[in-house]
């Protein structure tokens, strides 16, 4: 192409070419003649495809122009949503001021949101919580929260105002499903799930187990028995509960886990060689010498009287680090007795925030550790 055609075709479009003509793919760079700035269109778009040959302010100016609405026609749309303008029109994609006509409530909506479909109210879907208010929720269903209102579906800390336990439910439970409690539930499952006699012998029998006393009468009661397999006697032995589940029966025959029932610990140990903490949870001392074993040093202890106590606080520490940004310090494959999703790494945490955190979420001081 000519270079004098395709100047004078850009200036019949508005534009006045300030380099030379490059071709008609590239772009060229040009001085628009309505607004007098410059950009670089092409000339096949801008002949060919009609796109216009200036893409600074008069093609903002085009696109407002398609955009805009007048105040009238705004104010329309909002209503047909529930919304009630309380100021003048600001804009499609500026907030503007409006009262849900449903709720009463006043939030800020962009024009340009709710023609999209994304102007619901947060408030009427039952969103919007205080902490006072989702308070008064878990008070109703008989839970004390010990930690500030997370959000619907984070875990909340609190205390079962009926048994004294501690739990992590979400509010989104307790909202739609009343009192939550890992202890009252089980106590209500036992019950359901209370054994005659001679299905409870049964149940003991296939785990190799032989009872030695009368069937307690509960699945929750330890039953004594002696192991079909290496002879030893149980006693205390395993409950029916952790015999009907997943933990198999005599302890030096089958791998120990935990069980919720009994006394626990939550622990705190740190690895100098990985610069990082680990807290966790623990039925034995077995545990910590899992860790003593892998270059661990124990270095804070809580005491339970039942550990599914402790796992309640477990797993609201694990939710308070990560909410801070904290990442996983190591990988399953770094930790041989599990527990990698419980780590961070000492320059992200130290160990002083997260043990003074615990100290304010339990209420008490660590136990003094005993030499090892």
């Amino acid at each position: 192409m000519i270079e004098a055609d395709a100047v004078e075709a850009m200036l019949a479009r508005g534009a006045r070419p300030l380099e030379p003509f490059p071709g008609t793919q590239l772009p060229w760079k040009c001085l628009c003649l309505t607004c007098n700035e410059a950009s670089s269109p092409r000339y096949n778009d801008v002949v060919n495809k009609g796109t216009g040959a200036c893409s600074k302010t008069c093609r903002s100016r085009k696109i407002a122009a398609r955009l805009s609405r007048d105040g009238a026609e705004a104010c329309a749309v909002m209503l047909q949503w529930g919304w009630d303008p309380l100021e003048d029109y600001p804009g499609a994609g500026k907030s503007w001021s409006a009262r849900c006509t449903h709720c009463g409530i006043i939030k800020p909506k962009k024009l340009a949101h709710v023609q999209k479909g994304r102007g619901g109210c947060t408030n009427c879907a039952g969103r919007d919580v205080s902490d006072e208010d989702a308070r008064k929720i878990a008070s109703k269903a008989e839970l004390e929260p010990l930690v500030h209102y997370p959000g619907s579906l984070q875990p909340w800390l609190c205390r079962c105002m009926r048994c004294g336990h501690v739990g992590t439910p979400t509010y989104a439970k307790i909202r739609s499903r009343g009192h939550q409690c890992w202890s009252c539930r089980s106590e209500k499952i036992a019950d359901t799930l209370r054994l005659s006699n001679e299905e409870a012998i049964a149940s003991m029998l296939e785990k190799a187990l032989d009872p030695l006393v009368p069937y307690p009468g509960s699945t929750e009661i330890p039953w004594k028995a002696r192991c079909m397999k290496c002879e030893r006697i149980l006693d205390p032995g395993p409950t029916l509960h952790n015999i009907r589940g997943s933990q198999g029966g005599c302890a030096g025959c089958a791998e120990r886990g935990i069980d919720p029932a009994k006394p626990g610990y939550l622990y705190i140990v740190v690895h100098d060689g990985h610069q990082a903490l680990k807290w966790g949870i623990a039925n034995s001392e077995q545990r910590l010498a899992q860790h003593l074993s892998q270059g661990w040093t124990p270095v804070a202890r809580w005491n339970f009287d039942l550990t599914r106590d402790a796992w309640a606080f477990e797993r609201q520490i694990k939710s308070w680090v990560r909410a801070q940004g904290v990442p996983k310090a190591l990988t399953a494959d770094q930790m041989k007795y599990r527990g990698h999703t419980e780590t961070a790494y000492l320059a992200d945490t130290s160990l002083e925030v997260l043990q003074s955190y615990i100290m304010s979420v339990t209420g008490r001081s660590p136990e003094p550790l005993q030499a090892t």
